[in-house]
């Protein structure tokens, strides 16, 4: 290729990644907070008010306080929205990281390519403005990713620190994330060749001396952690929906990494390392028969499998196969379409709910809430509740101590977690609580047969009258 048409690509690249980051700053607002954004926000304020270590986050959270601090400080500025654009920012970070190593690995067209197929990725799309610890984590590997091309182009050694450095970040970030370890050191044998040996060592080298400064102060609620980690047979599924969640999530991008795959002859070790990467996370999921989470863990293997999508649009591109690059592309644009739309709304929406509590709930009320940390996260942020543990859910319920009749507040919502049945038969023989306030949300979802169906949500309010 001349240096010209390359430029030209690799201009293109670029106004790609402008293009998507303006459609993903224009989109912030598209639901009200999911369970987690309420928990990581919550949980940065209390950090910034110097209550981390008495809330004792650091021993269920599968990460550092490193995202809830910065998810707060986005709230700070911009409420919600705030938030969720720092973390667009953070997936911009390693969408550009992806793109500059797919540069280093196999030029400037395929980048573009690279480019252009991520962009049409609906949970790219979907994590790009979700206020989850995911989106640090991804930019740490995918800034990792592109400092082991920069090794292996430059060879200098200090790229590999970057690579280790930018490795622990993710980690600190989100700990199962220490599993793309395997991507990183596959990546370091496929390009280093000779060197790979000493690269990784120096590699492991640096990430468990930074480990285990942080590690080392902070061992005793880390030691908790065990439990939370592993997959929770509450949340086990059926193989059925297992395996359509998989194929919905992951096949379409591994059938077109397997075709750039069975193009690339003359690097077979790379991209045999590149697809594995990207099955990895749909395999831990068939393994585990654990669904939740799937759809923000494959852009993980994204970062590596899309450079051989990339790969595949190219070559046919160039070889005049036209239509088939065509319809490839039509087959991402509707279907990532249809997934950033169903990914947005797989959760209700309860700001007005909130909205309801946040005027009429004074501070030393206690609040039974199912689907609590949204909740939550509005109720402290505007002073309601004291701390966020005047809100009680399905789980600490029973920890709390506190009989239900006792509760200022009480809300119930079709909504996973849903209140057991036991639960509402007290609060009726209380004969204290009436319901003030009600309102429709809803969800949206495929079904077995992959229809998209919109399911109803109701949530309402209860008020104890006696406790007004």
């Amino acid at each position: 290729m001349d240096a010209l048409t390359a430029r030209r690509y690799w201009m293109a690249t670029w106004l790609v990644v402008g293009l998507w980051l303006a459609l993903c700053m224009a989109t912030l607002d598209y639901n009200g907070p999911f369970f987690d954004e309420g928990i990581y926000i919550t949980a940065g304020q209390r950090a910034l008010e110097g209550y981390a270590a008495s809330d004792n986050y650091l021993s269920w959270f599968a990460g550092s306080m490193l995202w809830p601090t910065f998810a707060a400080l986005g709230y700070n500025v911009g409420g919600l929205i705030g938030a969720r654009a720092v973390a667009t920012i953070f997936v911009t970070i390693a969408f550009i990281a992806t793109l500059l190593a797919t540069r280093n690995l196999f030029g400037e067209a395929v980048a573009f390519w690279t480019a252009l197929a991520l962009a049409l990725s609906g949970p790219l799309l979907a994590l790009a403005h979700l206020g989850v610890y995911d989106v640090p984590a991804l930019a740490g590997i995918a800034v990792s990713f592109w400092a082991i091309t920069k090794l292996h182009r430059r060879d200098h050694r200090v790229w590999l620190v970057l690579a280790a450095l930018t490795y622990v970040f993710a980690l600190f970030s989100k700990y199962p994330t220490a599993a793309m370890f395997l991507s990183l050191a596959g990546l370091m044998l496929a390009l280093r060749r000779a060197r790979a040996v000493m690269d990784i060592a120096i590699f492991g080298f640096v990430a468990v001396a930074v480990l285990l400064i942080f590690y080392i102060p902070l061992r005793a609620p880390l030691s908790q952690l065990g439990p939370y980690l592993a997959p929770q047979e509450l949340l086990r599924q059926p193989p059925l929906v297992l395996t359509s969640s998989v194929i919905y999530f992951g096949g379409l991008p591994i059938v077109l990494a397997l075709l750039g795959w069975l193009m690339a002859r003359d690097r077979p070790l790379l991209a045999t390392v590149l697809l594995a990467s990207l099955v990895m996370w749909p395999a831990y999921h068939l393994w585990q028969a654990f669904v939740v989470g799937l759809s923000k863990h494959v852009v993980f293997g994204f970062l590596f499998g899309y450079p051989l999508i990339g790969l595949a649009l190219s070559r046919l591109w160039a070889r005049w196969h036209r239509a088939a690059v065509i319809a490839i592309c039509a087959a991402l644009v509707m279907v990532g379409a249809i997934q950033w739309q169903q990914l947005d709304h797989v959760w209700p929406d309860v700001r007005t709910a909130a909205a309801y509590l946040t005027e009429h709930v004074k501070p030393g009320d206690k609040l039974l809430i199912n689907d609590s940390w949204p909740y939550t996260m509005y109720l402290y942020m505007t002073g309601r509740i004291h701390q966020p543990q005047d809100v009680i859910d399905i789980y600490s319920r029973e920890e709390a101590g506190m009989p239900l009749c006792n509760y200022h507040w009480f809300v119930e919502s079709d909504y996973t977690p849903r209140w057991p049945p036991d639960v509402l038969e007290e609060l009726k023989q209380c004969r204290t609580f009436r319901e003030v306030f009600s309102t429709l949300s809803s969800v949206s979802m495929l079904n077995f047969g992959f229809d998209y169906v919109v399911v109803p949500v109701k949530i309402v309010i209860w008020r104890n009258h006696l406790q007004e």
